[in-house]
């Protein structure tokens, strides 16, 4: 630094200014270089407008094939080459056992009711654990707190392990909750007024007691119940077999299905 004492003071600000450029210059090509290497790298997980990303690995996955993943994976019920879900039906037998029953109920499961308390469930062909016919009125209920269907004796008595129940789901277009009230019920009668039963004598129709339709409420009805036509009326009518009074607020599960003369529309 002495020789630079010793230049004049015009030569010595010179060197000071060709000094501060020569900086200048070599943070300018620094900077762009570093520029360039990130532009680079950036470059490698750029996405499209809209999209966020998420790099793994060598693996580049935005949001939409995320989600292309993620209904890969989710598992599809009825007919794959539809898309109405109203077309999934099930059917399947049920055994109580320990694990899955609770005193006077045992829980029932299927994918399409399991968290559904507007679900239409149908059970029939009960029978104690050897065969021996089942000796309760039966119906469903939705059980809030496990958010599942169940099968209950109307009466209340535990039901055994080892007993086995037909459980239908039917087609959502084919089906619907009937409720007893004093407009529809006379006597131990209760008159079905639906489009897929009016006029429809050749129909077969099935029904199940339905102690809480919706989940919410409850009416038991302890008694075993049929189903017949009446011509002059022209509708479908639940009874208590018995001949005991229909309750008001009893409610029935019913499907349809097309008899042998007549379609279903």
């Amino acid at each position: 630094m002495d020789w630079l004492r010793g230049l004049s003071p015009p030569l010595r600000l010179s060197v000071y200014f060709a000094g501060a450029i020569l900086a200048f210059f070599v943070a300018v090509g620094v900077g762009a270089a570093a520029a360039v290497v990130a532009g680079w790298q950036s470059g490698r997980v750029a996405t499209g407008p809209g999209e966020s990303s998420t790099l793994t690995g060598s693996k580049l996955e935005t949001t939409s094939s995320a989600k292309a993943s993620e209904d890969a994976a989710t598992e599809q019920y009825g007919d794959p080459e539809s898309t109405d879900d109203t077309a999934y039906e099930a059917s399947f037998v049920h055994r109580a056992t320990e694990e899955n029953s609770r005193g006077d109920y045992t829980y029932i499961s299927d994918p399409s009711i399991d968290g559904d308390e507007n679900a239409i469930v149908l059970v029939s062909n009960q029978k104690n654990a050897g065969g021996a016919s089942y000796k309760h009125n039966i119906g469903v209920w939705y059980t809030p707190v496990a958010h599942k269907w169940a099968i209950f004796n109307q009466d209340l008595p535990a039901v055994p392990a080892g007993a086995t129940f037909e459980v239908r789901v039917p087609q959502a277009s084919t089906a619907f909750v009937h409720h007893a009230d004093l407009l529809n019920t006379a006597g131990n009668y209760t008159y079905l007024d639906n489009r897929l039963t009016n006029g429809k004598p050749d129909a077969v129709v099935s029904v199940t007691q339905n102690w809480n339709p919706g989940g919410s409420g409850g009416v038991y009805n302890d008694h075993p119940v049929g189903i017949g036509y009446d011509a002059e009326l022209e509708k479908w009518e639940i009874y208590n077999e018995d001949g005991s009074a229909m309750p008001e607020g009893a409610a029935f599960n019913v499907t349809v299905s097309a008899g042998a003369n007549e379609p279903l529309r």
